[in-house]
């Protein structure tokens, strides 16, 4: 396995030596060594769009095909740029519908349609169709090339029909079956084709556990469905009922990690700015409103900070205490607050287990603060001999973890009962939340105690 790593670490630094110098000779030789999905690793690495065209132009039109269609966006829309029309419309006419529909929705609409005149009628018609649906939605994911036959066909007519497309179909799991109106009915998997009888029926051997979406179905809902069904392909269908493409695994998992991604920017507040996509005045547009708020809420907890100045100036160590209860609260704070968002992404929690989900984080942030609040009492009296301000961490460090775990809960719920994305605004919420009431308990009980 090493020397398969090692070879192939050495072609790739051959690939990148003979790309600065736009060698074909050797690229064309080199490449030839790689997988598609390696090449378009490769590109995605190169920073020259010269060197990544020298690498692309010594591709055949199957092999390229496959690279552009799993490039990363940025690589991808150089190479866009500076192709010739003829090369994108002979990639358009090798690739699946539903790549050839995202090929095209990155480029600007009149190129978009001098492109699909000039393709073929069967590639314009089906990439047409998909480019009517949202990205984000079922139609947008699907490819039109489905295997599909009328109810009464015989095996060796479904065997005799899958050898006449076997071009079509590149991954193909189930044959699906309608009845005379195009409407779905069931669906055979190709396995159970090889072992059933030639003169049989598809009525014998069809399954109705179908599972079957519509085409406005968001994408995070396909997700699920093949989570939850363990699908390997949906079966997608109109309004009317009619079967329209299907959508495989592979996509899903394209999915899978754009969704993830897409939350995990949110919720750090950069937007949709992968690393180095965008330019830094996009990256200011998206980064700035959230450093911007969080500004805002660090002066409310500066403010609040202020109204115990009495109480600093008499234990001046407090405010470097103060700190480690606001920072636990905030860390136990996004803990919960990530399962939560993960629990609503994924349609695990609903109205009838969140008192069961709220109840069960107070639980665990009463234990993790009683442990905590214990090590940090112990570790102040040892530090400073003072009883009181031992006492007052011990308490505040359980109410902060109770407050933190409250907020991690709630508040992703609250924002998507208002119709907003807990991904995007919850860690600001909770984080603020937490260091202003985690200040606000200690300093206040830490008063009390000295009777200020």
């Amino acid at each position: 396995m090493s020397d398969t790593v090692e070879q192939e670490r050495e072609v790739r630094e051959r690939v990148f030596a003979a790309a600065a110098l736009a060698d074909d000779l050797v690229l064309r030789q080199e490449t030839a060594r790689l997988h598609p999905a390696d090449i378009a690793e490769i590109l995605d690495q190169l920073d020259d769009d010269n060197e990544r065209l020298s690498v692309f132009s010594v591709l055949d039109d199957d092999r390229a095909a496959e690279v552009i269609s799993d490039v990363g966006e940025s690589a991808r829309a150089a190479l866009l740029a500076r192709l010739a029309d003829a090369h994108i419309t002979t990639l358009l006419e090798g690739l699946d519908s539903d790549d050839a529909a995202d090929l095209l929705g990155e480029l600007p609409e009149d190129r978009k349609l001098l492109l699909l005149h000039r393709a073929d009628p069967e590639t314009r018609r089906d990439v047409q169709g998909l480019l009517s649906y949202p990205d984000d939605s079922a139609g947008g994911l699907m490819k039109t090339e489905v295997a599909s036959v009328d109810i009464g066909t015989t095996v060796r007519q479904v065997r005799t029909y899958l050898r006449q497309h076997r071009d079509d179909f590149h991954d193909i799991h189930n044959v699906f079956i309608t009845d005379h109106k195009k409407k779905l009915v069931g669906y055979v998997p190709v396995r159970n084709l090889l072992m059933a009888d030639d003169g049989s029926s598809v009525d014998e051997i069809l399954l109705s556990d179908l599972v079957s979406v519509s085409a406005t179905v968001d994408q995070e809902e396909v997700a699920h469905l093949f989570e939850k069904y363990d699908l390997l392909s949906l079966p997608v269908v109109d309004a009317s009922e009619l079967l329209v493409g299907r959508i495989t695994v592979d996509d899903v998992v394209d999915v899978i990690e754009e969704e993830a991604t897409e939350d995990m920017l949110k919720m750090a507040g950069v937007g949709d700015e992968p690393l180095g996509l965008h330019g830094p005045v996009k990256a200011l547009r998206t980064r700035l409103p959230w450093l911007g708020l969080n500004l805002m809420t660090a002066t409310v907890s500066a403010a609040a900070i202020s109204l115990f100045q009495e109480t600093i100036h008499q234990v001046a160590i407090a405010a470097a205490f103060m700190t480690v209860v606001a920072s636990q609260g905030g860390n136990a704070g996004v803990q919960t607050m990530t399962l939560v968002v993960r629990g609503l992404v994924l349609g695990e929690l609903s109205p009838h287990n969140t008192r069961r989900i709220v109840m069960r984080e107070l639980t665990i942030a009463l234990l993790n603060g009683t442990v905590l609040g214990s090590v940090a009492a112990a570790t102040v009296y040892a530090w400073t001999g003072n009883v009181r301000l031992a006492s007052v961490m011990a308490t505040a460090m359980i109410i902060n973890m109770l407050i933190a775990a409250a907020l991690g809960t709630l508040v992703p719920m609250g924002l998507r009962r208002l119709g907003a994305d807990p991904a995007v605004a919850s860690s600001v919420f909770v984080t603020a939340g937490t260091d202003l009431l985690g200040f606000l308990v200690f300093l206040g009980l830490l008063s009390v105690a000295l009777g200020i």
